[in-house]
């Protein structure tokens, strides 16, 4: 591998959105119409690829924030997740922020729901759904 070589950055697609939990965050991935549901840690991992990171600087930013050796292999599992999951995407500039950690940190999880949204939300007019007597 070359020494010199630029590292690759990546960085949160913009139809992916992002809404705060009580204890994490939800993302709707607009494309699939999926969901993913991250606990306090995966939420801080994502963010720091909203304006742009590397996945070193990710696992670097996990480990100041308290992650074992065991929690960084899971930092990198998320990310190889999200990016299987085309939630991130390359970018040619990494702002690497420093990002601001969960209060206390513990294993990231990153959750696909079963079903994408068009299949949960059902039409008032579906003829299959029985209506309310």
């Amino acid at each position: 591998m070359d020494q010199n070589a630029p590292v690759q950055a990546y960085r949160l697609r913009d139809d992916v959105v992002a809404t705060v939990l009580d204890h994490g965050a939800l993302l709707l991935d607009l494309a699939s119409k999926y969901f993913y549901l991250l606990n306090p840690s995966g939420w801080s991992v994502v963010q720091l690829f909203e304006d742009g990171a590397t996945v070193d600087h990710a696992a670097q930013r996990a480990r100041a924030w308290g992650a074992s050796d065991d929690d960084v292999a899971g930092v990198l599992s998320a990310v190889d997740q999200l990016l299987a999951e085309r939630l991130i995407e390359p970018t040619q500039s990494a702002a690497n922020a420093l990002g601001e950690g969960p209060s206390v940190w513990e294993p990231v999880r990153v959750e696909r729901q079963a079903e994408p949204l068009q299949k949960v939300i059902v039409s008032a007019f579906d003829p299959s759904i029985p209506l309310a007597e």
